[in-house]
């Protein structure tokens, strides 16, 4: 409850008293006599106080040294507030160039950078741009910002001396108040960070996301203090991270695994099995030495905890563990399931165990086509660079990458002339059988598959697959690799142009009998021969 005095002094302030509204809303600035904080009624009874008595240095050295920029200003006192922030700086008052500083840069950050960095200096979040434009504009105030940060930074007088540090380096970093010099900026961290402090601390917290090997003797020079923490905090756990990587250092490494940073799990899990990285995938920390006990069972528990949250190379390790003699837990079949979600996830090696796994087992598999699912996963692994695949895959797959060598290629040349010139030439029939062409001549086929192929279904995620069985039992389906672009533009064209005739119009392509007779009518339409194999020619009779 407000006091006596407050009440008196109330009385005359609303008389129009111009020191006793001065000294209203200094109670309510600093919050005495019982009354509350509230800078919204400050900011009122000083500025009624200023128009009597101007922008005395007083007023202006009172909200400049107890102004909070984390409470949000109306629109109405904001631009007071500033006008007196602005008296005050001008004077040479430090803390009124500080909050100047912090306003103007928070203010000019890029909107996409807003998220990552959330503006904490609320207080003239509400001014507008005649606001600002009133006060001389944002932009004007930049020059002013960027003066007084420099100052501030040099000044080992100013209790927030690395805080203006901190603030410079951002600013410099991105240019936000019109100076960009990142080579300058981060020589300002490094040095933030290597002192030994709460302020060095928090300057390498909030580079840990880019450390490099600048940063590395700040690590060192915390890594200690922050190994006899008692309770770690997530806030650090880069740091930890950091410490492993280049420093090499095992408890940091634990402590960072503990703080449930996958990465780190991950590298503690294969530490304690002796897996070299290398071996399981690409990673940037260093290979681990072989030398010690193994220690299995932990290896297993962290490596878990990593397979669970999408870890690949850690399901793929769990396969590799799983797959030891020494370990008590062995089993192929825990194994097996371990590469199959590693290659789920996409890891090269796995993709290519479980490809070459499905390939030794064919013969047991209830597949339509031989190969097929051997063949997807092993082509998975052969675009990420396995060798082995590559060889596997060639064994599986058969290859035409170049027309000129296959079947067709004289016929399906003239036929795509003739639709570049014009597709208007040939009736809906005879432009499936133009497709019909390219595609055989693409993917190596013979008159059989040509005419007999359904070409919608042809074209696979890692290859094309032709499968004329249901109309010549006695054929072989066949695994095609698509390797070039020529290839994957003739099959979609070709299925385009089915869609369209079989969607629009219902058309018929007919027996054997009659699509034999439409290529042989293409062919002396166009005056080209083909040499069809006496062996083609028995398939189809």
């Amino acid at each position: 409850m407000a006091s006596r005095d407050f009440l008196k002094i109330m009385k005359s302030a609303r008389s129009g008293d111009a020191s006793a509204q001065q000294k209203i809303g200094q109670i309510y600035l600093l919050g005495s006599d019982g009354v509350p904080k509230n800078a919204q009624n400050a900011l009122l009874w000083l500025e009624k106080a200023s128009v009597s008595l101007g922008f005395i240095e007083d007023i202006s050295n009172l909200i400049a040294d107890h102004l909070d920029l984390s409470i949000s200003l109306s629109s109405e006192h904001a631009p007071f507030a500033w006008k007196c922030l602005m008296h005050a700086a001008n004077a040479g008052h430090s803390r009124a160039r500080w909050l100047i500083a912090q306003v103007v840069a928070q203010l000019s950050l890029r909107k996409d950078l807003i998220s990552s960095s959330p503006i904490s200096a609320l207080a003239f979040t509400q001014m507008s741009e005649q606001h600002w434009a009133e006060a001389g504009g944002l932009d004007h105030f930049k020059v002013h910002a960027q003066r007084y940060l420099e100052e501030l930074s040099d000044l080992s007088s100013f209790a927030e001396q690395s805080s203006a540090l901190q603030l410079l380096s951002q600013c410099l970093q991105d240019g936000r108040l019109g100076v960009a010099d990142p080579t300058r900026a981060k020589r300002i961290m490094i040095h933030l960070a290597s002192q030994p402090n709460e302020a060095g601390l928090a300057s390498l917290v909030s580079f840990a996301s880019n450390i490099d090997s600048d940063l590395v003797p700040a690590i060192e020079i915390h890594l200690q203090r922050l190994l006899l923490t008692k309770k770690p905090s997530s806030d650090h756990v880069l740091l930890y991270w950091s410490a492993w990587q280049y420093l090499n250092n095992a408890d940091a490494l634990e402590i960072a695994a503990e703080l449930g940073f996958t990465p780190a799990q991950l590298a503690l899990g294969l530490r304690l099995a002796k897996i070299n990285l290398k071996d399981v995938a690409s990673s940037e920390a260093p290979s681990v030495d072989s030398s010690g006990n193994a220690r299995l069972k932990r290896a297993v528990f962290w490596l878990k905890l990593a397979a669970n949250k999408g870890e690949r190379d850690a399901w793929y390790a769990l396969g590799l563990i799983n797959r030891m003699p020494q370990y008590s837990g062995y089993s192929a079949e825990d194994s097996d399931n371990y590469f199959d979600k590693a290659a789920d996830l996409g890891h090269p090696e796995a993709q290519y165990r479980k490809g070459a796994a499905l390939w030794r087992k064919r013969s047991q598999s209830e597949e339509s086509i031989e190969g097929l699912q051997a063949s997807y996963w092993i082509w998975h692994a052969a675009q990420q660079g396995v060798e082995d695949a590559q060889d596997l895959l060639a064994k599986i797959m058969s290859s035409c990458p170049i027309p000129s060598k296959n079947r067709w290629y004289l016929l399906a040349k003239t036929v795509s002339q003739s639709l570049e010139e014009s597709n208007h030439r040939f009736t809906s029939d005879m432009l499936l059988i133009c497709h019909r062409v390219l595609v055989a001549n693409q993917l190596n086929l013979s008159k059989a598959e040509l005419l007999l192929m359904d070409v919608p279904s042809v074209q696979h995620e890692h290859g094309a697959i032709v499968d004329i069985r249901e109309h010549l039992p006695r054929s072989v389906p066949k695994l095609i690799l698509i390797e070039t672009l020529e290839q994957r533009k003739a099959l979609m064209m070709a299925s385009k142009a089915f869609a369209n005739a079989f969607g629009n119009t219902g058309i018929d392509e007919g027996n054997l009998r009659q699509r034999r007779y439409r290529l042989e009518k293409l062919m002396q339409t166009l005056k080209v021969q083909e040499d069809a194999s006496s062996e083609e020619n028995e398939d189809l009779e």
